[in-house]
């Protein structure tokens, strides 16, 4: 696994030519999320990371209008797994809720 600082910057680069990116973290019986909006996303995720959780891909939203398009990429450690694009195809379906997530949520909380 990269570091974490990587996985952050390659969000951070990717959320230039977007509406809003996010980190899907995986842990036994959720997701949480760190945004590109966040003030310290390094923090967020060495946090996530640090209580358990797996940083497994990118969320992109693209916003054009009223209207939301999601999109997402698997870390190049887990491109390969057959899981993978099941997992974060299926949290597209929460794109409300993720983004409403991430204009409310300014710092992780402890986990």
């Amino acid at each position: 696994m990269r570091k974490t600082a990587d996985l952050v910057q390659e969000m951070m680069k990717e959320s230039k030519n977007s509406w809003l990116v996010a980190i899907a973290v995986g842990f036994q019986h959720e997701t949480r999320f760190v945004f590109s909006s966040s003030s310290h996303p390094l923090e967020d995720l060495n946090r996530l990371v640090k209580n358990g959780g797996f940083p497994i891909g990118l969320l992109r939203f693209d916003k054009e209008n009223t209207s939301v398009q999601g999109s997402y990429r698997p870390f190049e450690e887990y491109e390969n797994e057959s899981w993978v694009k099941e997992y974060l195809g299926g949290l597209l379906k929460n794109t409300g809720e993720i983004i409403a997530e991430s204009q409310f949520q300014q710092n992780i909380p402890d986990y």
